[in-house]
């Protein structure tokens, strides 16, 4: 009897040995080709920094917490204003996605554009930042790694297929075309094409819309834009109002 039991124990514990080996063979993960390309780029990042920003920076925002909050905050607000969402200059659709997804979660039925060269920045503004506002020439490399069809290619698996992208020198483009407008988030950060654009989005802006003019700061890279909306808003006999740092704020 003894013996038995003994014998029955160890087939037992030799059994439960075997599902648990079979068991780490079923969960055990297998290494597809992808996996083991971004393993080898984990590696190789974490030893030279090389590919930190683009693979494995975790917030690729332009805008603050803050800022993209008040964003939505307009947005909302003008929900009930008549006319589209615009957004100029959108680099790799980042807050494109996230505005449009604010305006699905929230029932924000409106058109919402994208307008870009997706491409960099025209050769002729550049121009005019380096011989009249002394800025440096390495400007006209920022943003040049783009297309529009990995910009559409992202929104898409993001799962977002109501912006219309527009692929152009947003002063080339005509306003008038998708008037009336609530809603225009302009994010060109030179000083031509923001002198440009901004009356024209201005002209077609619905009576209670807002425009948000970025990188309204002093003294910085991008402060182009801060020239252009202070000659707009004085010129037109507009409040001055800029908020959360750098967005300048137009209303109509």
């Amino acid at each position: 009897m003894k013996t038995g039991l003994r014998q029955t124990g160890i087939e037992g514990g030799k059994a439960k040995a075997e599902r648990s080996a079979d068991l780490r063979k079923t969960t055990r993960p297998r290494w597809s080709l992808p996996m083991l390309l971004y393993e080898a780029l984990y590696q190789v990042s974490v030893k030279t920094k090389l590919f930190d920003d683009p693979i494995f920076s975790l917030y690729k925002y332009m805008f603050s917490p803050n800022q993209l909050i008040f964003l939505t905050r307009c947005l909302a607000e003008t929900r009930d204003i008549p006319g589209c969402c615009v957004e100029v200059g959108c680099s790799k659709g980042r807050t494109t996605a996230f505005l449009r997804k604010f305006m699905d979660e929230n029932g924000i039925a409106k058109d919402y554009y994208a307008i870009d060269t997706f491409s960099g920045f025209v050769a002729e503004h550049v121009n005019h930042e380096v011989e009249h506002r002394d800025k440096d020439r390495n400007l006209a490399t920022y943003f040049s790694l783009n297309k529009r069809k990995w910009f559409d290619y992202s929104l898409q698996i993001s799962g977002i297929e109501s912006v219309r992208s527009v692929e152009i020198d947003a002063t080339k483009f005509d306003f008038d075309r998708i008037a009336p407008i609530s809603f225009a988030l302009l994010d060109v950060d030179l000083y031509i094409p923001m002198t440009d654009v901004l009356p024209k989005v201005y002209h077609n802006l619905s009576t209670g819309g807002v425009i948000l003019v970025d990188d309204c700061a002093e003294d910085q890279k991008w402060d182009g834009s801060f020239a252009a909306y202070t000659e707009f808003v004085a010129r037109n006999g507009l409040k001055r109002e800029i908020v959360l740092e750098k967005l300048g704020i137009i209303r109509k």
